[in-house]
């Protein structure tokens, strides 16, 4: 299943894209977002398999540039900008900030947008395998929204999911609890992680994984392979 954030703060516009992103495959689900505070707070939670985003979100002329940082600092999505500011200012620095790929406005041919998004998922979906393949013993199948540790798939539910990937993905650091607060609806001090760490540790045990989370008192958590 394919997860998309869709940021737009024309909600006509905002719509038609959302409808072209659901004709990229059966089982897609959009979530739209018309300002820049519930996009980022959207994205430090969830990791999208892409991201749709303008440039300009009344009043911040430049919201797509914060919200560029966010992701990259968190799930680091691949971002599909759609804006109609000048394309010759702005496309060649989006992409040295590493957006896949950057359209203008308007799109007129919905097979323009969907051609350009299969071709980011399939990239981003290549890519994500040949990391797995290389290093990762944890990952998330981006099609099912499913964990595994070495191929093993892990009984975990969705908050603890994105802790442990976040903590994972640091490959021994240690993430503060100020970046973990941010996945947690509830609970959002060190007393309410240590609940979804031990979620964690139970998931881990159930298919003897030879990794876990380690606490590092007053300071966050990291992973102990």
């Amino acid at each position: 299943m394919y997860k998309i954030a869709v940021i737009e703060d024309v909600q006509e516009v905002n719509d038609s894209l959302a409808e072209y992103c659901r004709q990229l495959a059966e089982n897609v689900e959009v979530d739209q977002f018309l300002d820049r505070e519930s996009a980022e707070e959207a994205i430090v939670k969830n990791n999208y398999s892409l991201i749709v985003l303008d440039i300009e979100l009344a009043p911040d002329r430049n919201a797509g540039f914060g919200i560029v940082k966010v992701n990259s600092k968190n799930f680091n999505s691949p971002v599909i900008v759609v804006s109609g500011l000048d394309h010759l200012v702005y496309k060649s620095i989006m992409l040295e900030l590493d957006v896949w790929d950057y359209l203008v406005k308007p799109v007129t041919e919905p097979r323009e947008f969907v051609d350009s998004a299969l071709r980011v998922l399939h990239r981003a979906s290549k890519t994500k395998q040949e990391s797995n393949d290389a290093v990762a013993d944890f990952y998330i199948n981006q099609e099912t929204g499913k964990a595994y540790y070495k191929n093993k798939a892990l009984n975990i539910p969705h908050t603890a999911k994105m802790i442990l990937q976040k903590i994972y993905s640091a490959q021994g650091a240690v993430v503060a609890y100020d970046d973990l607060y941010g996945l947690v609806k509830s609970g959002r001090n060190p007393q309410g992680l240590q609940q979804h760490f031990r979620t964690i540790r139970v998931a881990l045990q159930e298919v003897e994984a030879d990794g876990n989370i380690d606490v590092v008192r007053m300071k966050g958590a990291r992973w102990q392979g």
